[in-house]
This record gives C-alpha cells, structure tokens and sequence, in this order.
C-alpha cells in the first residue's frame, strides 16, 4: 500500500498516488507498507527506486546498510518494537533522491505514526527531504531514551525485590530485561554506524548534518547507559543466583542435620532388630523399654548439641 504526503513549506497535505504527476512543488514523502510488485514498479518508474531484497534488509553489514548510489541515498535501519513479552528489531528502508523521500515497511511502526502526527498538528518549515529523515531519528532517539528510562526504573526496582523474594516470574523478567537492553544496545549501535557514513555524504544539506551531530552524540550518551544497565543486570542475576544458592543450602543444611540426629537411633535400632540366637536381650524383660529409651536419649542428646551449635 503505498500513501503520498506532500509537504510545502509550512504546508502538509495527503495526496493519492494517481495525483503524483500533479505534484509540481514541495517535498514527497512515499510511505509504502508491504508493496505489492506493481507498487514496486510504480515507484521504479516515478522516482528510480530500486527494491532491495529481505535478505538486504536483513544484513547487518554497514555496506548494505548504507549506499549512495549517484544523487539517491539509501539507508536500511532497525526499529525496536514492543510486543506483548516479544521484542522485534523491524527494518525499514530509507530512499531520498533529491525533493523525494520514500519509506519502505513490512508492519507498522510506531516511530512513522508518531511523525505523521506531528506533520499532520505541527507546521514546522521542512525544507529538505533528508530533513524529514532526520526529524524519524530524532522521534527514534526519543523513544529509545523513553525505553531506557523505564528500562532504569525496573532494573532499580526488581533489585530491591530480590532480597524479599526470589521466584520464577522474577528471573523472567530479567531474562526480558536483559533482552530488551541488549537490542536497545544494537539498534542504538547500528544507527551511529549509519549515522557516521551519512555525515560524510556530500549529498546531504548543511543544517541537517547539525542536527544528525547533535542525535549522534545522544545516540553515544545512550549507549553508555546501555553498558552500565548490562553491568547491573549481570550484578543482579549474580545476586539472585547467590540467594537462591544459599536458600537451598539452607534447605540442605536442615535435612542434612535431620538425618544426622536420627542416624544414631537408627543404629540402635538395626543393632536390636538383629535375630541372632545368642543374643541376651532378646529374652530379657526391659530390653524393649530400654532401647526406646537409649535411642530418644540419643536423639535429644544430639538435637540439643546442634542448637547449641546454632545449626538449627
């Protein structure tokens, strides 16, 4: 499907695709989601766009991620997407040729939806198309910060729960979280690679390379909290692999003493349930009641030994 927005200036408006030949000002911006081959076709014929492959899409080489192909630009770069307990890096592909800037989606995004937005309430002055691309990271950078944030607040809280509680749900809400932290730290990764390459680009204006800089250097700032949430999420799991150790040890320790106090009534008791024929207890008259009382005066001799011990 694809959506033809035209911003002049201060203007924004939607146009349809059959009006595109009518279009004789401003910047176009092409939003395709799941195109169809006709589509593809389409957009070949009216701005030279040339559909890469899903396996491009999928590389992480920064030669497939990045490529200037005479006056156009072309950029493949992730988006992190929250699913439900799934965590998505989504690709989508940048074409910006001139007053032309074509997106290319295979789901929704909701860094695009929240720039429509703003286009459709906001009218800012948009002057080029690698404007527009600057203004998605600059939404991108934002929610990636937003993410790291609550990221922080969870991580702060869950290490104050340790010590109250250790349970299966916990230890999946770190693996989640650990997770979502590593693929914040690959996205954010890939885009100051991208980033790098697209400074350089004798193709894009002045006043957008200022503001790509200034996402740069929040893109590096992220990526230091990123490394200092892995170091506590790994101190976490240390402690909580720690608590677990030494609750079952406990565990451990209680039935180690247990079997250990009754042992010796046990051996009292092998010993006289032995059917030997000479064996003189076998026919005296308190041998019952004195082993009773040998194997519980035994036991507690032991029992009060081990609380003195403070082994229980």
């Amino acid at each position: 499907m694809i959506k033809l927005y035209v911003i002049a200036g201060r203007e924004f408006a939607e146009r349809k695709p059959e009006e595109f030949d009518e279009i004789r000002r401003g910047i176009v911006w092409i939003d395709v989601n799941n195109p169809s081959k006709e589509e593809i076709e389409w957009l070949k014929e009216k701005v030279g766009f040339n559909m890469p492959s899903k396996e491009l899409l999928g590389d992480i080489e920064i030669s497939s991620k990045y490529i200037e192909e005479g006056d156009a630009v072309n950029i493949n770069m992730s988006f992190v997407i929250q699913h439900k307990d799934e965590i998505i890096m989504e690709p989508v592909f940048f074409f910006i040729k001139e007053r032309f800037f074509v997106t290319l989606r295979y789901r929704d995004i909701p860094t695009l939806m929240i720039f429509l937005n703003r286009l459709k309430g906001n009218r800012s002055y948009i002057q080029f198309a690698e404007s527009l691309f600057a203004e998605i990271l600059s939404i991108e950078v934002d929610r990636i910060g937003d993410r790291l944030e609550i990221l922080g607040r969870r991580i702060r809280n869950i290490w104050k729960e340790i010590f109250v509680e250790q349970s299966e749900e916990m230890i999946k809400d770190i693996a989640y979280y650990d997770e979502l932290n590593i693929t914040l730290r690959e996205s954010i990764n890939e885009k100051v690679r991208i980033l790098t390459r697209f400074l350089k680009s004798p193709l894009i204006n002045a006043q957008t390379k200022r503001e790509v800089r200034v996402l740069l250097d929040d893109l590096n700032t992220l990526l230091e909290y990123t490394t200092f949430y892995m170091e506590k999420i790994d101190s976490i799991q240390n402690s909580l692999l720690g608590l677990i150790t030494i609750r079952q040890n406990e565990a451990v320790k209680v039935f180690t003493v247990l079997a250990t106090i009754f042992l010796p009534a046990t051996l009292i008791a092998s010993i006289f349930g032995m059917n030997f024929k000479y064996m003189p207890e076998l026919s005296w008259k308190f041998g019952y009641p004195y082993s009773l009382f040998l194997m519980v005066l035994v036991t507690l001799a032991l029992l009060l030994w081990v609380r003195r011990k403070g082994w229980l």
